[in-house]
């Protein structure tokens, strides 16, 4: 008997496509070479034919539906509507539709091998390809940093990140700083606190971020010199309005000390920027409650 596609095999053919668009994303030989064999314009293409556009899941689904004998997604879909049985059509012989591993095994071997290609580029030094392949979902992203620290190579992923700091690039520099968000040890804080001056403002708002907040880092960035200085001129002088209000919300960590008490008081009086005056109330409310006010007003 030919092998079938059911209502139930199309949500785990969707599954599957997930999984294929990450692994692909991730650059795993597999998903490489299934999609160069199924979708060929977006395995390494010339310069003259490269796509406009990223792989995204759209394209997984593709690969799947011609993996299984149709020419697209619709067409897979259509087919199932269209079939005698609606409650299964033939596709091609020799397809496997059963799960060749559980979901959380199909997860743990994506990390694994993301984990080992982390590793390869911090051992080459690459911080701009290692920022842009720890571009993954939180959960995922402290897997593999627990992974890292197992395999001894925590220290050489941080190295190969600082080097991007220094890049002429401003996406490589606000990419490996926010991959430092997470991986920044001491080495990283003078690095960071020049970022602070970087001429594009996305670059000055991670920087700040990555200095300013220790939740996802293990363990606390301990500064030589005092950050909150920095952090105050960055509130009130910015050019950006979006630096000035992460950095309104990031004085909240600092809302015990009496200078950032005093600056997130006074913005949250004069500032003409709603948004400001918010994070400035929320930020006063992490050491001491206020009155209560109209949403994003500050109290009478």
């Amino acid at each position: 008997m030919r092998p079938t596609v059911r209502p139930s095999d199309l949500e785990w053919l969707k599954r599957q496509a997930k999984d294929l668009l990450r692994a692909f994303l991730a650059a795993e030989p597999d998903a490489l070479r299934r999609v160069a064999i199924k979708l060929p314009r977006f395995a390494q293409p010339s310069r003259a034919s490269r796509p406009t556009r990223a792989f995204r899941l759209a394209d997984a689904l593709c690969v799947l539906a011609r993996e299984h004998g149709h020419a697209s997604w619709p067409q897979l879909i259509g087919a199932l509507a269209n079939a005698p049985n609606p409650t299964q059509i033939a596709i091609v012989p020799g397809s496997n539709l059963a799960p060749a591993e559980s979901p959380g095994e199909a997860r743990a071997r994506r990390l694994l091998a993301l984990a080992a290609a982390v590793a390869e580029l911090a051992a080459r030094g690459d911080g701009p390809s290692l920022a842009v392949r720890l571009i993954v979902p939180r959960r995922d992203l402290l897997a593999v940093r627990a992974m890292l620290v197992e395999r001894g190579v925590y220290a050489d992923v941080v190295a190969a990140l600082l080097s991007g700091l220094a890049s002429a690039s401003a996406p490589v520099r606000h990419d490996c700083a926010h991959a430092l968000d997470h991986f920044a040890d001491d080495r990283c804080a003078a690095p960071l606190r020049r970022l602070l001056d970087d001429p594009v403002p996305r670059v000055r708002r991670v920087a700040l971020h990555v200095l300013s907040c220790d939740a996802c880092k293990l363990t606390p960035l301990r500064p030589e010199e005092d950050i909150l200085p920095l952090v105050i001129d960055r509130a009130l002088t910015d050019p950006s309005i979006a630096v000035r209000r992460h950095a309104t919300s990031a004085l909240g960590g600092f809302a015990a000390d009496p200078r950032a008490g005093s600056v997130l008081r006074a913005l949250l009086t004069t500032s003409t920027d709603a948004a400001i005056r918010r994070e400035a109330r929320w930020a006063l409310q992490r050491a001491a409650p206020l009155p209560s006010a109209p949403y994003g007003e500050p109290p009478l």
